[in-house]
Parts: C-alpha cells; sequence; structure tokens
C-alpha cells in the first residue's frame, strides 16, 4: 500500500501564468512529445517533502514503461516495492507485508496522472488539463478535472525532448520530485516485462 500511497504523492504545486500556454496547444505538444517514446526505461531517485519543505521520503529505483498503458515501477530502497499496469490491471505488490493490492487500471489513471505518460486514447487524456507557463518551457502542468483523486498536480520534465523528472502534489500537500537518469529508450524489452510475479502465500486485496 505504501507504493500506492508513493506514486499518489507524485505532483509540485505550481501556480500557472497569465501567458499560460493554451490548454488545446499544450496538450497536443506533450502527446506529440510522448508519442515518441514507444518505451522508456530510467533509473530514479525520489524525494517527497511535507508542507513545510521537511523530507519525509526518499527512495531509489527503476521504472521501465512502453506503449500503450504499460508501466513497470520498482523500489530498491529502503524498503523493495513492485508497481506493474499491464494495460488492463494494476498490481501494487508489496513484500514487506506480503500483499497485493490489484485495481482496475482506468480507475488509476484517474487516480495518478503519471499513467498519461503511456496513454494513448482520448478519453484518458479528456481528464486532464495541460499548460505551460509559456512556449518556451520544457515543463507541462497536468491537472486532474475531477479534484476528487488523491493527485492535485503533475509536472512533467524535459530536456531535448527527453523525460528527465516529474514533480507531483497529492492532495495532503505533500510534494514529491523524481529526477531520472541513465535514460534508455531504445532496448529489448523482456517478454516478462509487464507480468506480476509474487509467492502464492501473498495476501490478494482484488479490488476491481
Amino acid at each position: 500500500m505504501r507504493q500506492v500511497l508513493a506514486l499518489s504523492a507524485m505532483v509540485c504545486s505550481l501556480s500557472f501564468s497569465s501567458v499560460a500556454l493554451a490548454d488545446d496547444q499544450a496538450t497536443t505538444e506533450l502527446r506529440t512529445l510522448l508519442s515518441h517514446i514507444s518505451q522508456y526505461k530510467a533509473m530514479f531517485k525520489q524525494t517527497i517533502t511535507d508542507t513545510e519543505g521537511n523530507v519525509v521520503h526518499e527512495a531509489n529505483g527503476n521504472i521501465v514503461l512502453a506503449r500503450p498503458d504499460k508501466l513497470r515501477w520498482e523500489t530498491v530502497s529502503p524498503d523493495e516495492n513492485t508497481l506493474v499496469a499491464d494495460g488492463e490491471t494494476v498490481w501494487n505488490i508489496d513484500p514487506f507485508v506480503e500483499q497485493v493490492t490489484i485495481i482496475d487500471q482506468k480507475k488509476a489513471v484517474k487516480d495518478n496522472p503519471i499513467m498519461l505518460i503511456t496513454a494513448t486514447d482520448d478519453e484518458t487524456w479528456s481528464k486532464f488539463v495541460v499548460r505551460k507557463a509559456d512556449a518556451a518551457s520544457d515543463e507541462y502542468f497536468v491537472t486532474p478535472v475531477n479534484q476528487e483523486g488523491q493527485i492535485r498536480e503533475l509536472t512533467l520534465i524535459f530536456s531535448d525532448d527527453a523525460l528527465v523528472g516529474l514533480t507531483t502534489l497529492d492532495a495532503q500537500e505533500q510534494i514529491s520530485s523524481l529526477k531520472f537518469s541513465a535514460v534508455e529508450t531504445q532496448f529489448p524489452l523482456a517478454a516478462d516485462a509487464f507480468t506480476p510475479s509474487f509467492s502464492d502465500s501473498y495476501i490478494v486485496d482484488d479490488q476491481r
């Protein structure tokens, strides 16, 4: 469950400039950038801070993405945790408590805008507003139309058209900052990359 909360803690509080790029144009730009990423692999470092700027959690791990709608998110320290999305279902595998939480991926997209990175359908994108501070900016601010989810804002950060970081703001106003390194967009993709694997002894909480 910690990984669900950690993922749900992905977004940074940002005030949008009065000269913010029009939503439709920013959305088109972001979708075009992401469409060039058929697959993506990187190491990440995550830092979560509270409303007073105090660091409350740090983590390191690996992320693998493939379009459409596939994600593998592995935290390796300080605690192991794996989140796998295969396009229909999301599994959150927590070895510490030996439990697997299963949810419908459409619900996960609603609660976690990070899933937009691999989304290709118009229906999913229609649930979010995308803005830029100005035309030259490499940062895209994503806000759910429906603010009932855990994630309130997401910022995707690019450099030379490559995704290098993201920040999030959650409902408790905690900020999660992720920096990506060792980024690869062309690599052999393992056949089981988006197949969950866990012991039969694990407790399964199926929320689909």
